[in-house]
């Protein structure tokens, strides 16, 4: 795991590290870092929020008055606030996440004959969203479930050569004084543990030369590169590429612009190092004929499409 660990430090634009020692790293997150946070925490949102709502009414703040005349299922969503300061955080390396915890935390509270069905469904819920954010759903298993009096958790894992990782914990607790007759289910996870999950995981391929996420985490889901021979047409391909960049931005598809000083290889590799999930290039024969060759990180397979046409087919591919 320290090996991994110190991988992921080193993509200095998702960190910056500030001091170092055997034992621990300082560091602050940089904007795609916080991007990819923004990402699971408003994916979970929407998970548990979909999941909720096929079934019962969900809260963000625990006032119960209205439901106490009616015995029926019902949720709670901790309101907590993805942190955007730049404050440094302090990471133990024999740990894969950082002490710093900012709970993301659904309460659920269902008749008690009907408590166990509803356990069992959430757990499955749970392993499938962190399945359904990541590229290798294997990684995730539901672990056996541990009795304490009267409370029963269940911990949902992922699996690394180093051995297993808690991701969250869905809690059945029978000691409920809130409501009669009604039990408590808890899902319990952080985002910072969330981050680091993903990376590790983006980090997990078979190559070791790029990062590959989930195109609904990928904290930027397009990118360019100029694929050019004569200098002079290699400013008119940057001013092409900042008028397409603006486009996407605009259209809230965020994008990530390389150096384009580089060759194209390294365009293409920098795109690759920071999880972009497609890759647009440009070539002098855009110029002419309005096409460009767009890149799937993950396959690595190429599709033409015109440019009057690729603000409208992103927002397709990111809207599903």
């Amino acid at each position: 795991m320290l090996t991994e660990l110190q991988r992921i430090f080193s993509l200095q634009n998702f960190f910056k590290v500030t001091s170092t020692t055997k034992t621990h790293v300082n560091y602050n997150l940089k904007k795609p870092s916080k991007i990819l946070i923004h990402n699971i925490y408003v994916n979970w949102l929407q998970s548990t929020c979909s999941k909720c709502s096929k079934m019962f009414p969900i809260f963000v703040n625990k006032s119960f008055d209205q439901l106490k005349a009616n015995n029926v299922p019902f949720g709670c969503i901790n309101p907590c606030l993805p942190n955007d300061n730049d404050s440094s955080i302090l990471h133990n390396l024999s740990h894969y996440a950082p002490e710093k915890e900012t709970k993301l935390k659904l309460d659920l509270y269902v008749p008690t004959q009907d408590v166990m069905q509803y356990f069992i469904q959430w757990q499955r819920y749970r392993k499938y969203w962190w399945s359904s954010i990541t590229t290798t759903p294997s990684l995730f298993s539901i672990n056996e479930i541990k009795y304490e009096n009267e409370i029963a958790k269940v911990d949902i894992a992922a699996q690394f050569h180093w051995g297993q990782e808690v991701v969250e914990t869905v809690t059945l607790d029978h000691r409920n004084n809130i409501l009669e007759n009604l039990s408590s289910i808890s899902c319990s996870t952080n985002l910072e543990a969330a981050l680091f999950i993903l990376l590790l995981d983006a980090f997990n391929s078979e190559s070791k030369h790029y990062l590959r996420f989930h195109r609904k985490m990928a904290p930027y889901k397009m990118s360019f590169a100029l694929d050019y021979k004569d200098s002079d047409n290699k400013s008119t391909m940057n001013e092409l590429a900042i008028l397409l960049y603006n486009l996407m931005e605009t259209n809230k598809i965020t994008t990530w612009l390389p150096d384009f000083a580089l060759p194209m290889e390294s365009q293409i590799k920098e795109n690759l190092l920071m999880g972009v999930t497609y890759t647009a290039v440009i070539s002098e024969g855009s110029l002419s004929n309005g096409i460009v060759h767009l890149l799937n990180s993950n396959t690595t397979l190429k599709e033409q499409i015109h440019i009057a046409d690729i603000s409208d087919y992103a927002a397709v591919l990111f809207q599903k």
